[in-house]
């Protein structure tokens, strides 16, 4: 697959990211700028990060860019920066939850993520070597900003939190501020990989999976804390254990926070992910809010939340956006949020045991030839008995038992499969039938629903 993604750049270093690649990215984004403007660039703190960056700021300035270098922190504190300081654009080097050997690019022109024309744009060579006049580089530490305005917004929490959390910053970008700033809150925190280390020795950079949190779940036990909090690789994504250890899904997160929000801003919309369950949908129209599918992707999901001004968006992989932070997402910023709605509501671990019970098989992801994407969708659409057919993102077919979502990764070689029921007997009966009409990848399916019986 190429590096160039639906929402962003990701790939392996040296083989699909390069300095040179990034040099050309910067020249064209000067061109797109038409040759002046501000532009603020950072990165995570992977080891290929500063060579990329580097490149990508000698593209920018060749091409007449005053560049402001923010160094090495998390995403959120980026975007933060890039909403109260007025820049032209934002450049991220990061490969978020990738794993260490992989690196990549997240960006916004103005306030809007990238679509489909931009980074084909982008894509065009139009780097020659010659320097523009004009451009320069500037160090600037945008921390300090970030932090004030943090606990200032969430000055009352040292208040009303009462008990202790664990953090797991996995030694990725929120391991030296997300500290300072939660002890700075007056909260009893324990740290837990809050060390940087950019070959992730402990876990590996992602957050949504159960398996790579038992450290944390241990730790939380030990602790007796409230609750356990975790964050990807560059902190923009963010995991909620509840005071027992248990991994609570996304899916369950998304609907206290969707029931949370309408419960102080009724009649609002909500943006949820096609990939969550169809109850994420009927707990925010039942808090009388207005439910707005989008398809998965931080971008898309970012870009919705702007153009229908909606007050949250929640994605499956553990992205959560704000009206507040101009619809982005920030990992510290939902966890903050979230220790406020357990002060506030009553322990996690009860909130979530409340809810409807939920019927949905973690997000399979199958690595196959991508040529059989088509064959695989028409064979599942021939069996299963369909009552309706969506292509939002991908094929999400609907049955009368539920829903089985099937669509290509935009991140990998590979798809993704998520069967939705609303009972336990429907969501044996589609995952059957799943298996049964795709015996090439029905062992890897039960495979994958086994590890996650699990953890």
């Amino acid at each position: 697959m190429s590096a160039w993604k639906a929402c962003d750049i990701r790939g392996r270093f040296p083989e699909e990211v390069f300095p040179e690649m990034f040099q050309a990215v910067g020249a064209a984004a000067a061109s797109e700028l038409n040759g002046h403007g501000r532009v603020l660039v950072a990165g995570d703190f992977r080891e290929s990060t500063p060579v990329l960056k580097a490149g990508l700021v000698d593209g920018l300035v060749r091409g007449g860019i005053q560049v402001f270098d923010g160094g090495q922190i998390p995403t959120p504190v980026a975007y933060h920066a890039h909403r109260s300081m007025d820049f032209d654009a934002v450049f991220i080097v990061t490969a978020s939850h990738n794993p260490p050997g992989h690196n990549g690019l997240k960006f916004m022109f103005g306030q809007n993520p990238p679509d489909h024309a931009l980074l084909t744009r982008l894509q065009q060579p139009t780097f020659h070597g010659n320097r523009v006049t004009g451009g320069s580089v500037e160090l600037i530490d945008v921390a300090p900003a970030y932090t004030e305005w943090m606990e200032q917004r969430w000055r009352h929490l040292g208040r009303e939190f009462s008990g202790s959390v664990v953090i797991d910053a996995g030694n990725g970008a929120w391991s030296e501020l997300s500290p300072e700033i939660l002890r700075g809150l007056g909260l009893a925190i324990y740290p837990l990989f809050c060390e940087v280390d950019p070959k992730f020795s402990n876990r590996p950079p992602d957050c949504a999976r159960a398996s790579n949190l038992a450290a944390l779940s241990a730790k939380v036990k030990e602790t007796g804390s409230q609750l356990g909090v975790a964050w990807d690789g560059d902190g923009d994504r963010v995991a909620f254990l509840d005071r027992n250890g248990r991994f609570i899904a996304t899916d369950q997160i998304s609907i206290l926070l969707a029931q949370y929000t309408l419960g102080r801003q009724p009649r609002e919309r909500v943006a949820y992910d096609i990939k969550l369950s169809d109850h994420v949908r009927r707990s925010i129209e039942a808090g009388g809010g207005t439910a707005i599918i989008e398809r998965s992707g931080h971008a898309f999901l970012k870009r919705l939340m702007i153009e229908q001004s909606c007050v949250l968006g929640c994605e499956a992989s553990g992205h959560y956006f704000h009206r507040e932070l101009a619809g982005g997402d920030d990992g510290l910023y939902t966890a903050l949020l979230m220790l406020e709605l357990v002060a506030r509501s009553g322990p996690l671990d009860a909130l979530v045991d409340a809810l409807p019970e939920i019927f949905i098989t973690p997000d399979l992801r199958i690595h196959i030839n991508g040529d059989s994407f088509d064959s695989i969708t028409a064979r599942l659409e021939k069996n299963l008995p369909v009552l309706q057919t969506t292509t939002l993102d991908g094929v999400r077919f609907v049955t009368a038992q539920g829903s089985v979502l099937i669509r290509r990764s935009i991140t990998e070689a590979a798809i993704t499969i998520r069967i939705d029921a609303g009972q336990q007997d429907g969501l044996d009966h589609l995952f059957h039938e799943c298996c049964r009409s795709l015996p090439e990848i029905a062992d890897e399916m039960k495979a994958q629903i086994e590890q996650s019986r699990t953890t």
